[in-house]
Formats: structure tokens, C-alpha cells, sequence
């Protein structure tokens, strides 16, 4: 039978500390200590080991948070991530693989392949190493190697990559040591001391048009070729990242009813669902011209050299060309500065804020938060890309 808070307070002192179940679950236990103290505990590895969880007092742990944190602690050692306070056998690799399994279905699969190529390349002299027992003296050699190497991107992102790893261990109490600010110290002693460039942002009207008079005379050159124009027009006409573009199916589109669905799993932030663009009159143009280019193909904006897709340098050429220091992403920050700035015209057409975001597929407050959203947000979306559209060929007709 279960104890509650008032069998709790009751229980007798004793000359002897002596333990009791307290139930619900079965494995939450409490100590009585003659001095009258009373400390919840945990049993666990198949009940040779007890887990304190803290000493029962008025206003700050009573059986009921008790029993709530004997459960969650008894789930995550059902899904093998809890790690006693005395166990310091966690290492690095199973540190990493308890981070993906926790973040498989919030990463982009694109970005836990890179972070896991890099991981798997440069740990593993560490990977089967204790967590507690890591220390920076341990990482040097690997990041001396890097440096020398020249691969700066590449070892900052395994410092951040290594920091969030053990900061998971470090809010499930695996972690005990203080490894995570000597890898934020070694972030800051190999940063690059080289110059970064900063890319001008397409923020104002003037620098659009330019842009899509810059495009229009490519379109025009003999030597520039259909994909790439018809990619970097229909990035600019749907706000989306280039690795959306450069994947993007046929078989995601609905012609009829002008939206292109971008599955989850292919988003950046996949918590945020899939991500449901509406395709206005001018974008749907530009992909009734590349199914006479690549109808056959399962891309929208194949390879014309080879299988596969278009290459990730394909604004490059272009860019450079008409010495635009700008960059595809850039493209997204054009849509949102414009939406801001023409915010009452667009408000009179019944089209909030929200919808940008919605498009940009930023996160917008928890799951049922954002199914909403999707469910009563798609007409202002379709009202928004039509707007967009017809923005942009105000500067430029295409």
C-alpha cells in the first residue's frame, strides 16, 4: 500500500535508521534516521544500489514530488540514459549516442550526419573514455592537429558539438566535472584570428532591384544556364534556404493546388513540422519551365552535367559575375525586412506577421501552438506569396 504525506510524517523514530517502501512506484523507499530525518531514495541495478533523491522537508520535497522525480528517473534509466552519482563509467561515446537519440527527430538529418562524421573522426583516441575522467589536456592534441591542418570551421564546430553532448550529460547529473567551461575556454584560445567577411544584407528596395536586374541580364547571357537562373529566381520567390531549393521534388508539388510541401525530415528544424509553402503565380511559371528541362528526373532543378542535383555553388557564378556581395540566405532576410516594412499594407489584406514566420519556418511556441498555426495560417500564406510576388515584379518583370 502506498504511504502518503500524513504516513510520512508519522512514521516512528527509532533508535536505528530503517528503511520502508513508500509506493508508487515500488521502487521509491524512505530512511528514517533517529534524528528524525527522512530521506527519499531509489533502488535500482536491480536493487543493489539506492538513489538519494533528497531529504523530505515541508515546502520543499514531499512524497508527491518525490514519487514525480523517482518516475522520471526510472524512465530515463529504462531508455539507458540515467547514470548514478557513483557510476563514472558513461563515456564519450555513449554520451554521443544518448544526445542523438534524444535530438534523432529535432536535427536535420543533414546536420547529425556532419556533426557525427567529424565526431567519429577526431574522438576517436576519447570516445571510449569516462566522461568524469575527460580533461582538456585530453583534447589538445586532436584540436593542435586541426589548427595545424587549417580546419578552424571544423574544430570550433566539434568544441560546440562536444559542449552540447556533455551539457545533456551534465542536466541528467552524469556529468560532474566542470569539462564543458574548459572546452568553452579551448573555443576561445583556437578561434581564427582572421578577418570575417560580412555580407551585405538585401534589406532595402534599392538593392532588390538590382539584384533582379543583375538576374534578368543572366538570364539573358548565352553562357548562363537555365537551372541556375530558374533556382536563384525561385529561392528569391519562395524565401527558402538553398538546400530546400536544391532538393526540392517534383513529387512534393501539387500543381493544382500551387503548394509545395518541404517534409519535416528535410527542414532545418524538424520539431517545427513540415513546412507548407504556397506557390504564387511566378514561382509556378518558373517550374512549368524547368519540367521541360527535368520532367524526367525525380529534382526539380537537376544536374545538367550529371545525375543527382544541382550543385550547391550554383548563385556562385552569378554573384560573382555582377560582384554581388550578397548571399543566397540573404535571400530569406529580403522577404522578412520587406513583409516588416510594408506590415500595414499587407495587414489590410488580412495577412498578419505570423504568416512570414510561417513561411521562414521559424519555431512559434509548442506543438499544438504551431498545428494551429498551419491549420488556419494557410490562406494568409497564399495572400503573402502572391503579395511577394507581385512585389518583386514591380521592380523587375520577369
Amino acid at each position: 500500500m502506498a504511504l502518503s504525506q500524513k504516513d510520512i510524517d508519522n512514521l516512528e523514530i527509532k533508535d536505528k535508521r530503517y528503511m520502508i517502501s513508500v509506493g508508487e512506484p515500488k521502487e521509491l523507499y524512505i530512511r528514517v534516521y533517529p534524528t528524525g530525518k527522512k530521506v527519499f531514495y531509489l533502488r535500482a541495478d536491480k536493487f543493489k544500489k539506492f538513489l538519494t533523491l533528497g531529504e523530505a522537508q515541508k515546502g520543499v520535497l514531499n512524497v508527491t514530488n518525490a514519487r514525480e522525480i523517482a518516475k522520471e528517473k526510472l524512465k530515463a534509466m529504462i531508455e539507458g540514459h540515467f547514470v548514478s552519482k557513483n557510476d563514472k563509467s558513461l563515456t564519450l561515446l555513449k554520451a554521443n549516442e544518448s544526445f542523438l537519440n534524444k535530438n534523432k527527430n529535432v536535427l536535420a538529418e543533414a546536420t547529425i550526419k556532419k556533426e557525427q562524421i567529424v565526431f567519429r573522426k577526431y574522438m576517436q583516441s576519447l570516445q571510449d573514455k569516462p566522461i568524469n575522467s575527460l580533461e582538456k589536456k585530453d583534447f589538445l592534441p586532436v584540436l593542435d592537429m586541426m589548427k595545424e591542418k587549417g580546419i578552424n570551421e571544423s574544430l570550433q564546430r566539434l568544441i560546440s558539438y562536444l559542449r552540447r553532448v556533455l551539457e545533456l550529460s551534465r542536466q541528467r547529473g552524469e556529468l560532474k566535472t566542470q569539462i564543458i567551461d574548459d572546452l568553452k575556454d579551448l573555443s576561445q584560445f583556437y578561434k581564427s584570428k582572421k578577418q570575417i567577411t560580412h555580407y551585405k544584407a538585401l534589406t532595402s528596395k534599392e538593392d532588390l532591384k538590382h539584384l533582379l536586374e543583375c538576374l534578368k541580364d543572366y538570364k539573358n547571357n548565352k553562357r548562363s544556364h537555365f537551372n541556375a537562373v530558374n533556382a536563384l529566381y525561385f529561392t528569391l520567390l519562395t524565401a527558402q534556404r538553398s538546400k530546400n531549393i536544391r532538393f526540392a521534388k517534383w513529387a512534393d508539388i501539387d500543381f493544382e493546388k500551387g503548394i509545395w510541401t518541404i517534409k519535416a525530415e528535410d527542414m532545418k528544424v524538424r520539431a517545427n513540422g513540415d513546412n507548407i509553402v504556397p506557390l504564387n503565380e511566378y514561382a509556378l511559371k518558373v517550374l512549368e519551365k524547368q519540367k521541360l528541362l527535368n520532367a524526367r528526373s525525380e529534382f526539380v532543378f537537376a544536374s545538367e552535367t550529371k545525375r543527382g542535383v544541382i550543385s550547391e555553388n550554383f548563385a556562385s557564378k552569378f554573384l560573382k559575375t555582377y560582384k554581388l556581395a550578397h548571399t543566397l540566405h540573404g535571400f530569406r532576410a529580403s522577404f522578412k525586412t520587406q513583409c516588416v516594412e510594408n506590415e500595414s499594407e499587407l495587414l489590410k489584406l488580412g495577412v498578419s506577421m505570423s504568416a512570414s514566420e510561417m513561411i521562414l519556418h521559424h519555431s512559434r511556441g509548442d506543438n499544438i501552438a504551431r498545428a494551429y498555426d498551419r491549420a488556419l495560417g494557410l490562406e494568409m500564406r497564399v495572400k503573402l506569396m502572391q503579395w511577394w510576388g507581385q512585389f518583386l515584379n514591380t521592380f523587375v518583370a520577369f
